[in-house]
């Protein structure tokens, strides 16, 4: 009779709740956007679980998306020592850090993974703009440089290294780049500008 009881009562549940695990409510709590609930249940599972990288990384990503940066660090970093090869928690860390305003961790992080994938394009720009955020105009300016290089009608980093140019008084250089720029987003205000100061 108790076996009868059990499957009945297991029949009258609903699929979704015979199919839940904390993975996938996580998944649904971060669709709802309810962040801090989606961070305790991962934060659980990854206390239980200090070894899986998977755990790690998307804890990292539920706190980015949280806004806890100094947390999400350190997943990214656990997931980073458990899969010492893999550019995914590192690209994270970069994220983190980078709301963080600590450049320079941001500069190490990002040259680490372009030693592994030197065409990576969210480390270089990122790095682009890191070093013109510390005022190091030269360094950002070669990075910005080989991105348009790749990629030469990608407007940001046109921004980028327009003004890198303009930051170290090369002001012929910056005219040329901002002069394309205004032929193709004319009422972008940094282009105004830049090309404003790059002819006067």
């Amino acid at each position: 009779m108790k076996k009868f009881s059990l499957l009945l009562l297991i029949l009258t549940l609903p699929i979704s709740s015979l199919l839940a695990d904390p993975i996938t409510d996580s998944y649904q709590l971060e669709a709802k956007r309810d962040y801090a609930k989606a961070l305790d249940l991962l934060e659980n599972l990854s206390k239980e679980n200090p070894g899986d990288y998977f755990l790690q990384l998307r804890t990292g990503w539920v706190a980015l998306l949280k806004g806890d940066y100094t947390k999400s660090s350190s997943y990214y970093q656990k997931a980073t020592l458990i899969e010492p090869n893999a550019i995914e928690p590192r690209l994270g860390s970069i994220r983190a850090n980078l709301a963080l305003g600590q450049h320079k961790q941001v500069e190490v992080i990002c040259k680490t993974v372009l030693k592994q994938d030197s065409k990576n394009y969210f480390a270089r720009s990122t790095l682009a703009y890191s070093y013109y955020v510390m005022a190091n105009f030269k360094e950002a300016e070669k990075y910005y440089e080989s991105i348009v290089d790749d990629y030469p009608a990608d407007t940001e980093m046109l921004i980028g290294l327009g003004w890198s140019h303009l930051k170290q008084g090369k002001k012929a250089k910056a005219k040329e780049v901002f002069a394309f720029l205004t032929k193709i987003i004319p009422n972008e205000e940094r282009v105004s500008s830049g090309a404003y100061y790059a002819n006067n």
